[in-house]
């Protein structure tokens, strides 16, 4: 059964709130839960039972699981922003930066997959586009908290 507009409303304030979610995907189970990635900073991590689905594996890698392809999104990135940036500061960098040679410098080129999403509202705009997601029964929205509380 899809997820409907109002469920998908209560999962991401679950999500705000540090409750984990619960999908079914193609006969998998998949959380979604509220870490702490620093002392002040907090992000959401993706997991298939007890591991979490890592970006930064390889297909060729023996911990690579093929849900992360499905789940992590995927971000297109500059390596040399940090140069580009400091060529930029210095006296006429950014003529310098428009020459066909150095155009390299400002695309963004390299494909990398994020292991955290930053927020519930990310991770809910990229879990909307996957087909066949599920929310698991027993999940907090069975319970009543998409509508917002009891109607009684």
């Amino acid at each position: 059964m899809a997820i409907n507009k109002l469920q998908w409303v209560g999962i991401e304030n679950a999500l705000k709130s540090g409750t984990p979610v619960r999908f079914l995907y193609q006969g998998h189970e998949i959380y979604v839960m509220k870490i702490r990635t620093s002392e002040t900073k907090m992000a959401y991590i993706v997991s298939e039972g007890d591991h979490a689905l890592l970006g930064f594996l390889k297909e060729d890698d023996k911990a690579y699981n093929p849900l992360s392809e499905v789940f992590l999104r995927k971000k297109l990135i500059n390596p040399h922003a940090r140069i580009a940036r400091s060529i930029a500061k210095e006296r006429s960098g950014k003529a310098y930066l428009k020459r066909k040679e150095n155009r390299y410098l400002t695309e963004k080129s390299t494909e990398v997959i994020e292991t955290l999403f930053p927020t519930a509202k990310t991770v809910v705009a990229h879990f909307r586009k996957i087909k066949e997601l599920e929310l698991a029964a027993g999940s907090f929205a069975d319970l009543n908290s998409a509508t917002g509380g009891d109607d009684a």
